[in-house]
């Protein structure tokens, strides 16, 4: 064996021990974001396919008074929503995590939306949007009338 392979340092064990204990937090922080999102979310309503029946006139009432999306389990709830033009429509952040509600186009970003926020706007015309900070969520906004 030559004896440059001998004089070669030896890494430090306590480095191999950081790494390890670094590596765990990264992997646990998600698994426990999911783990509350799943204990949180209420029990699914029936669909109509399982004789839930909507009211006549529902989706209209409920595009002319506005809306509400919610921000859970790293998702937009609904993911598309229709409103009449001047509608409110509130962004509540009901998850673990920071999330913003950034349009696509421009002109409406809410910045930084902690857990238990809320972001609301007036909107005029449809757009689609996303959290800048988790590019997978996404959602739109029709506008009728």
């Amino acid at each position: 064996m030559s004896h440059a392979a001998e004089d070669r340092a030896r890494p430090n064990p306590v480095w191999l021990l950081v790494v390890v204990v670094m590596v765990g937090l990264a992997l646990a922080g998600p698994v426990i974001m999911v783990r509350d999102q799943l204990a949180d979310a209420p029990a699914a309503a029936p669909t109509a396919a399982e004789g839930a029946q909507p009211a006549e006139g529902a989706a209209a009432e409920a595009a002319a008074a506005g809306g509400t999306v919610k921000m859970a389990g790293l998702a937009f709830a609904p993911e598309a929503l229709s409103v009449a033009r001047g509608a409110t429509v509130v962004f509540d952040n009901d998850d673990t995590a920071p999330h913003t509600v950034t349009a696509r186009s421009g002109g409406v970003d809410s910045g930084v939306l902690d857990p238990g926020r809320q972001f609301s706007l007036v909107v005029s015309d449809g757009f689609d949007y996303f959290c800048s900070i988790h590019p997978s969520m996404t959602g739109k906004i029709a506008v009728t009338g």
